[in-house]
């Protein structure tokens, strides 16, 4: 086949009908309105798929508060597929409008007038995620394993290094102080909730990992 055979053939097969967009799929959604992005980019239908204007649908997605991350894969001849990652909810910011769903990064999921998640209370100054306290707040339950962030019913910090958690179903508090060694304050938290179960102490002081108290 000579180059310019070559090149006819190149461009007919990216230009062809036979290669256009027909089907978009939006995929990973829970909270998003996957509508909404395929009504977004119902515009790139009927173009070939290798001219697809991938940043165009990237800035559709993108006005979406609730995504945190997307990837685009073409399936030639003719599909799209959107994979999207939602933002995790991660605690909730009480207020007298009632509750503030957040992720990790302070972005707002939902609003509601009750907790309907068994998620944490982030209780930092004028329950907003801009509060000095609540990077260090989250910093601290991002640390904690599983099984005991589950137990934390309220994580309160008024500055960056004052962090306290109130766990349940006692209300027993943890002093946790600054984020700062938080992988090692929480693998002795975790060993003093196993040596002094809830109930048994009011309160664990790990703010001193190498010192812990209970009282």
């Amino acid at each position: 086949m000579s180059l310019v055979a070559l090149v006819m053939f190149v461009a007919i097969g990216t230009f062809s009908p036979l290669m256009s967009l027909q089907s978009v799929t939006v995929l990973g959604t829970e909270r998003v309105d996957s509508a909404v992005i395929s009504s977004g980019v119902a515009n790139q239908l009927g173009k070939p798929l290798p001219l697809v204007d991938v940043e165009a649908i990237g800035q559709v997605i993108a006005r979406q508060p609730l995504v945190k991350s997307f990837a685009i894969e073409a399936k030639p001849p003719h599909d799209l597929v959107i994979h999207i990652t939602e933002r995790s909810p991660a605690g909730y910011l009480k207020s007298s409008a009632g509750f503030t769903l957040v992720d990790a990064a302070g972005v707002t999921i939902e609003q509601t007038a009750d907790r309907v998640f068994a998620l944490p209370i982030i209780d930092v100054t004028g329950a907003s995620p801009t509060a000095g306290g609540f990077p260090a707040a989250m910093a601290v339950l991002l640390a904690l394993p599983a099984e005991v962030r589950s137990q934390v019913d309220r994580v309160a910090a008024s500055t960056t290094d004052d962090v306290t958690l109130f766990l349940n179903p006692t209300g027993s508090r943890v002093i946790w102080g600054a984020p700062q060694q938080s992988a090692l304050k929480a693998r002795v938290l975790a060993s003093l909730l196993v040596n002094f179960p809830l109930g048994s102490v009011a309160q664990y002081d790990v703010s001193a990992p190498n010192s812990p108290v209970v009282s």
